[in-house]
C-alpha cells in the first residue's frame, strides 16, 4: 500500500503542475501544455499492455522494485529539463516506470482479495491511491506558490525513493510462465486485453476523461477566477469526502451490488462540474471538491471491484491492465482536450462540457453493463 501511495503521490504532484510548468517556463500554449501533461500516460498506457502479462514471468516483487527504481530516477531527471522537447522525453520515460509500478502494485493487492469481499478489499486498498492523489496535488500547488517547480520535482522524486526500502520486505514470488495461466487458443490481443471488463472500462474512460480537466487545469482556472489560494484545498476536501464515504460505499457494494453506488456516484460527479464551472466563491470551489470526492470515489470503487469479481484469478493481471489502460488513456487525453477547448470556449464552458460527458456515464453504464449483466449488479 505504501508503494502505491508514493506512486500516486509522485504522479499527481507532477500532473497537477505540469501544465503550469510548461506555460510558465517554456512559454507553451495551453494545448502544448496539456500534451506535455498527458505524455506520461501515453507511455504508461504502453507499459500497462505488457506489465500484466510479463509480471507473471519475472515475478511481482522484482517487477515492482524495478519499476519503482526506474520511477524515482526518471523523476529526478526533471531537474535537468532545459527545454520543452527534453521535458517531453522525460515525461515519456517517467510514464513507462509509472505504468510498471502502479499496475504491479495493484495486481499484488487485488489478487489477495476474496471475491465475496471484493468491494471492501478494493475500497481499503484504494485509500492509498486516494491519499496519494490528494496529498500530491495539495503539496504540489502549495510548493508552486511558495517554493517553485524545482522543489516540486524534488518532492516527487523523494516520495518514490521513500518506498524502495519497504519493497524488499515483500515475500518473494515464484516465476510463473504465462502459458500456465492462459488458454493456448487465446488470440494475441486476448493475451493483453481482458474483454470481460471492456464495458466497465468504457465507463471509467469517460469519468476520468472529464475529471482530468480538474487535475491538470484547476490551478490555472483558479488564478483566472481569483481563487488561486483555495485551489489546492479542493484536493484536500476531495480526499476527506472520499475517505469518509469509502467504508460505507465498499460494504454497500458487497451487499447490494455495483448499481446502487455507481448511479448516484456518476450523478454527483457530474454535479461537481456544474459547481466548478459557475463558482465565484471559495466555498463553492470547496463544495465542488466534496462532490468530486464522493462521486468519483463511488465510481472508482464500484468499477474496480467489478473488475476483481468478473474474472478468474489467473486473468486478474490482464484485467487490471485493461481497466487502468482506460484510465490512463482518459487521463492522457483529458489535458490535451481541455487545453484545446480552453482557447475557443473558456474555462466555464469547458467545465460545462465536462458535466455533459460525466452525465453520459449513467446511461452508458446501463446500456453496456447493467442491462446485459447475468447477475444482479
Amino acid at each position: 500500500m505504501f508503494a502505491n501511495f508514493t506512486c500516486s503521490l509522485n504522479f499527481m504532484s507532477l500532473l497537477t503542475t505540469t501544465s503550469s510548468f510548461a506555460i510558465s517556463v517554456f512559454g507553451s500554449s495551453p494545448g502544448a501544455a496539456g500534451f506535455a501533461a498527458s505524455l506520461i500516460l501515453i507511455s504508461g498506457f504502453i507499459a500497462r499492455l505488457y506489465a500484466g502479462r510479463y509480471a507473471l514471468t519475472f515475478g511481482y516483487k522484482r517487477m515492482l522494485i524495478i519499476g519503482m527504481v526506474f520511477f524515482a530516477v526518471s523523476t529526478f531527471a526533471y531537474l535537468l529539463a532545459g527545454n520543452y522537447l527534453v521535458f517531453c522525453l522525460i515525461r515519456l520515460v517517467n510514464g513507462v516506470a509509472f505504468g510498471l509500478s502502479s499496475n504491479t502494485a495493484i495486481t499484488l493487492a487485488t489478487s489477495a482479495i476474496p471475491k465475496s469481499r471484493s468491494g471492501e478489499g478494493v475500497g481499503y486498498f484504494s485509500m492509498s491511491n486516494i491519499l496519494g492523489t490528494a496529498v500530491g496535488s495539495f503539496c504540489a500547488i502549495q510548493l508552486l506558490h511558495n517554493g517553485g517547480f524545482g522543489n516540486i520535482f524534488l518532492f516527487a522524486a523523494l516520495a518514490s525513493t521513500a518506498a524502495l526500502p519497504f519493497l524488499f520486505f515483500l515475500r518473494p514470488d515464484k516465476k510463473v510462465e504465462p502459458a500456465v495461466f492462459e488458454d493456448e487458443s487465446l488470440s494475441g490481443i486476448d493475451k493483453l486485453i481482458e474483454r470481460k471488463v471492456l464495458p466497465i472500462s468504457a465507463l471509467c474512460f469517460l469519468a476520468y476523461l472529464s475529471f482530468s480537466s480538474v487535475t491538470s487545469f484547476v490551478a490555472v482556472y483558479a488564478v483566472e477566477i481569483n481563487l488561486a489560494r483555495t485551489a489546492s484545498y479542493i484536493f484536500v476536501v476531495y480526499a476527506i469526502a472520499l475517505l469518509a464515504t469509502r467504508p460505507f460505499v465498499s460494504k454497500l457494494f458487497d451487499r447490494r451490488g455495483a448499481s446502487v453506488i455507481i448511479y448516484p456516484g456518476t450523478a454527483l460527479l457530474a454535479a461537481g462540474f456544474l459547481m466548478l464551472a459557475y463558482t465565484k466563491t471559495d466555498l463553492a470551489l470547496i463544495l465542488s471538491g466534496v462532490l468530486f470526492g464522493v462521486g468519483l470515489g463511488a465510481v472508482q470503487n464500484g468499477t474496480l471491484a467489478l473488475v476483481v469479481s468478473l474474472v478468474a484469478r489467473q486473468r486478474l493481471p490482464v484485467a487490471n491492465s485493461t481497466y487502468y489502460i482506460s484510465l490512463d488513456a482518459a487521463t492522457a487525453l483529458g489535458p490535451v482536450v481541455t487545453g484545446l477547448l480552453i482557447v475557443p470556449f473558456g474555462f466555464r464552458d469547458v467545465y460545462t462540457i465536462m458535466f455533459v460527458i460525466a452525465a453520459c456515464c449513467i446511461p452508458l453504464y446501463y446500456l453496456l453493463f447493467a442491462r446485459k449483466a447475468k447477475t444482479p449488479v
